[in-house]
């Protein structure tokens, strides 16, 4: 700010002199960076301060001082308003009041409006203007002076900021570069002319008598006038005002010449500026009441010529060169307005054939993201400039390939590659919508899951190509049977389902027939009959459920009722609800007996590290032994156990048994690795903080190190509740116990979520490795499953390989941690004990012989 102080002085006692005493002044241009930097307030005080200062010391001009705190409070308002460019108030100010408050005042003096006073307005009104300029070009421009909060630059603004510099700063250089050759031409002449006239007044003195000069001495009025007469000849009209003096100083006479102001204000007190030779510049002292360009009509230009002794000034009439200037900056103006109209000119041209093609292109392109993802139809326009036409067609182009490329990206993420039906990512999306569409409508909804019988024999017997074959023609005749009416998917595997809407009970039953009997007509695989038939469970909206959740539970329940009937049928869950209810019922209520009687044992499934062939975890799997209704699969009464709310109870039962036995064989060889378990835990146990509690407490019972035991999820786990979830996650990593992402790749959740998860690694889902070959692109995704994993720091298990093949191809890939029926089966605790001791060795023989 004092800088600021320091330089706005001096630019108030060092003004840029012009041609007849015009000066520009630069001093507003600090107050308007002291008003950008440190707002109104300290601005106009320094201004306040810096022009009393000036009016008390160097005399300047109250009106001076008026018209630069009004010019400073005008720009204040403005940005007062948001506005950063002060050009447009400065220009407004000089318009509405600077120059009518000019003119107010030098009429009031009684002077008249002439070109003199115009040109005087022209160039106060320039100064500003480019003064403003300047400022706002370094605020806007300059990276230093440019706010922080300042948005970016619009090319339009560029183009509008350059003309008017272009008009601006080429009319204040005419101004400086016109008055200083101006100044330095009358100079010139007013030297030659000077020095010419006083030759001549000495030559025509020297021929008088001694008895004239003494008469002239005397002060004869006579003599005087013959002196006066000299003047006038030797001058013409160049003189216009001549004083006497004697050999003393003191004043004799003074000549007027030409009819011109016969006041002798340049005798008076004032400042004299030596030019050349003998000739002077005198300008008058400041005063208060000076209006602009008072000063200047008042400086005078006198030559000393000296006479024997006495001294006669001889002051040179300006009047003549006054008019010059005039008509030179008249004549010079047309040629600024010309180059002003040439400019304006080149940047409407500029504005509408190239600004306004990139603004329009500009436009177009800022939700161009969202029309490729909407397919919305992008309207481009045409272009005469050949760059911005070529710019068009390459976002035209551009646009058009990656709006294609997103819809098969999209095709490629909804429908299945093989059959081209709907996948499950889907089918879960369209399930949702149609729910709340039917809600809405007061429509039924069938659901109809359908899942093929005899598939994997034939898969297996004729190979994946055959049954890929299979799958593809199955999904044709579920197509042609379903109708325009139906919604066709293909879950995975040989699981597909069939959404009908606004339908009925015997409508679906209609439908479901027609599906049974075209699943029951023979397939041609390979010049081949083949004989599936498929089983079908059906459940219907509002009756088997409102949320997508429950009757999609619903219609699998019914599928796996119909395919125990192993009659190719279909089943209605409402049909069996109430006997599953019935059924469901005992089952946990026997179910809470078996835990409370530890009759649920526990199964070990091998993983086998192909490296060294050597098992290095187990998966525990519960297991019912029912005493009447024999082995109880866990498909079956863990779907109760849910519902019945005995999750906890269950997991909690199953984690203590595997700590217990993980304990017993952690303690058999304390020189071997020890071995890992693992166990499977539901996504609602894993939203509840309170299960790391649990397994915290099992683990200091039973006394089973916390990093030998691991927890599988699935990712269903994530697809709510994902906050509590990873919190869970963390409280068991802190345990030191690992987590495991089971069945990975069915869609439930994206990398993104994945990845902000605290876990050990990913066990691939079976899916995968059964359709696993060369011919498909599930090797591919593998391997790049496997590469991404490898990046994360996971391990990676295979899972569910039933053939050599599988388990080689899934080496190959880079998957060295291996689980299935190839491997080994789920075994009890006394089998697995046997296998550490003895089978490793036949493991790692099959390893190291099949060269894996």
């Amino acid at each position: 700010m004092t800088l600021l102080g320091l330089l706005y002085w001096a630019c108030l006692i060092y003004p840029f002199k012009l041609v007849l005493g015009m000066e520009l002044y630069f001093a507003s241009i600090f107050t308007f960076i002291a008003l950008k930097i440190f707002g109104w307030k300290k601005a106009v005080g320094l201004a306040v301060i810096i022009q009393l200062l000036a009016v008390a010391i160097l005399h300047e001009s109250m009106h001076s001082l008026i018209l630069s705190l009004l010019e400073l409070i005008a720009a204040s308002l403005w940005t007062l308003k948001k506005k950063r460019r002060i050009l447009l108030p400065t220009f407004l100010f000089w318009i509405v009041i600077g120059g009518p408050y000019i003119l107010l005042v030098s009429l009031s003096q009684g002077l008249h409006v002439n070109f003199y006073l115009i040109l005087i307005l022209a160039v106060l009104f320039i100064n500003a203007l480019f003064n403003a300029l300047l400022v706002d070009a370094a605020s806007t421009y300059i990276p230093y002076a440019r706010p922080k909060s300042a948005g970016r630059i619009h090319l339009s603004r560029m183009l509008v900021d350059l003309t008017v510099f272009s008009i601006i700063g080429s009319s204040f250089l005419f101004i400086l570069n016109t008055g200083l050759n101006a100044e330095r031409t009358m100079i010139s002449d007013l030297g030659t002319q000077a020095a010419s006239t006083a030759s001549s007044i000495l030559d025509s003195y020297k021929q008088w008598t001694g008895e004239q000069v003494q008469s002239l001495t005397l002060r004869s009025w006579v003599q005087l006038g013959h002196l006066q007469e000299l003047i006038r000849n030797s001058s013409g009209s160049a003189v216009n005002q001549a004083v006497f003096y004697d050999a003393k100083g003191e004043f004799i006479r003074s000549f007027h010449f030409n009819n011109e102001d016969s006041t002798l204000l340049w005798i008076g007190p004032g400042y004299w500026n030596h030019i050349t030779g003998n000739l002077h510049k005198w300008e008058p002292v400041n005063s208060l009441a000076n209006s602009p360009g008072e000063i200047l009509r008042e400086t005078a230009y006198v030559y000393k010529l000296n006479l024997d002794g006495s001294t006669l000034l001889l002051r040179f009439s300006t009047v003549k060169y006054t008019e010059e200037v005039i008509h030179y900056f008249l004549s010079q103006s047309i040629n600024v307005l010309y180059m002003a109209i040439v400019i304006g000119s080149l940047a409407l041209f500029l504005h509408r054939f190239v600004i306004r093609s990139i603004r329009l292109l500009a436009k177009i392109t800022t939700d161009l993201p969202q029309q490729i993802r909407t397919t919305k139809s992008t309207e481009w326009f045409d272009s005469h400039i050949e760059e911005i036409y070529t710019l068009i067609q390459n976002f035209s182009f551009v646009t058009e390939q990656l709006k294609q490329i997103l819809k098969e990206s999209n095709h490629h993420a909804n429908y299945d590659t093989l059959t081209g039906l709907a996948n499950r990512r889907h089918f879960n999306e369209f399930t949702q919508h149609v729910l709340e569409t039917s809600s809405a409508l007061n429509q039924c909804v069938a659901f109809m899951f359908i899942d093929l019988d005899r598939f994997k024999p034939i898969n297996d017997r004729h190979g994946h190509a055959a049954g890929d074959e299979l799958l593809v023609q199955v999904a044709d005749r579920l197509k042609k049977a379903s109708g325009s009416k139906a919604f066709a998917a293909r879950l995975g595997g040989d699981e597909f389902v069939i959404v009908y809407r606004d339908t009925s009970k015997s409508e679906t039953r209609e439908l479901a027939l027609q599906i049974s009997e075209q699943l029951r007509i023979p397939f041609i695989i390979n010049h081949q009959e083949v004989n599936i038939g498929g089983s079908i469970g059906i459940s219907m909206t509002p009756d088997d459920g409102l949320d997508a959740e429950t009757v999609i539970k619903h219609a699998d329940v019914a599928m796996y009722i119909a395919k125990e009937q192993n009659d190719h049928s279909f089943v209605f869950y409402e049909d069996i609800a109430h006997q599953l209810a019935t059924d469901n019922w005992d089952i946990a209520h026997e179910l809470q007996s078996a835990l409370g009687n530890n009759e649920l044992t526990l199964h070990y499934q091998p993983i086998v590290d192909n490296r060294t062939g050597d098992m290095v975890r187990v998966e525990a799997l519960a297991r019912w032994p029912h005493p009447i209704r024999g082995l109880i699969p866990p498909s079956d009464f863990i779907p109760i156990a849910e519902q019945e709310n005995l999750m906890d109870i269950l997991s909690a039962y199953v984690i203590r048994e595997a700590c217990i036995q993980g304990k017993r064989w952690s303690d058999m060889d304390e020189t071997s690795p020890k071995l890992k378990i693992s166990v499977n835990l539901s996504k609602k146990q894993l939203a509840q903080r309170e299960t790391a509690e649990m397994i915290e407490t099992i683990l200091i019972e039973t006394g089973f190190a916390a990093d030998l035991l691991e927890i599988e999820v699935t990712e269903e786990a994530f697809s709510e509740d994902l906050e509590l979830v990873v919190a869970s996650l963390h409280d068991l990593r802190n345990l030191g116990v690992r987590a495991w992402v089971d069945d990975f790749g069915k869609g439930y959740s994206s990398l993104a979520i994945i990845d902000l998860l605290p876990i050990h690694g990913i066990k691939l889902d079976r899916l995968f490795i059964q359709r696993l070959s060369y011919k498909n692109s599930s090797f591919s995704i593998i391997r790049h499953m496997i590469n991404l994993a490898n990046e994360q720091g996971w391990q990676v298990v295979g899972e569910g390989i039933e053939h050599e093949e599988e388990a080689r191809l899934l080496i190959e890939a880079g998957c060295y941690l291996l689980q299935g029926y190839y491997f080994g089966k789920p075994m009890n605790a006394s089998q697995i004990t046997k296998e550490l001791f003895t089978r490793e060795e036949t493991l790692r023989g099959r390893v190291r012989q099949r060269g894996y």
